[in-house]
């Protein structure tokens, strides 16, 4: 059994509310319990614009919750999560 957290980030594709952006917008951790915990990008994403902004978190129960929030409102092919790698070696993992 792995009990490594599971990093992963969320790229958008299409954004229809104009408030996260395109691109990388979330980045995410899976823990050992299930439990998912999730950093949005804002700072970063509009400091070119001369925004000030702040990143919130999120907590959610489970994977599945978080999609449930986050990707499946949107049209199908908006968003792609990215499994980052625990071994460099190894290739990005797309879910």
């Amino acid at each position: 059994m792995n009990t490594n957290p599971k990093l992963f980030t969320l790229v958008r594709k299409i954004d229809q509310s104009g408030i996260s952006g395109t691109g990388r917008v979330l980045d995410g951790v899976i823990f050992h319990t299930g439990q998912v915990v999730t950093c949005w990008r804002t700072d970063l994403n509009v400091k070119d614009k001369g925004i000030d902004a702040y990143s919130t978190m999120g907590i959610y129960p489970s994977y599945e919750a978080f999609l449930h929030v986050h990707v499946k409102p949107h049209p199908e092919g908006a968003n792609e999560v990215v499994f980052l790698c625990e071994n460099e070696s190894e290739s990005p993992l797309v879910s």
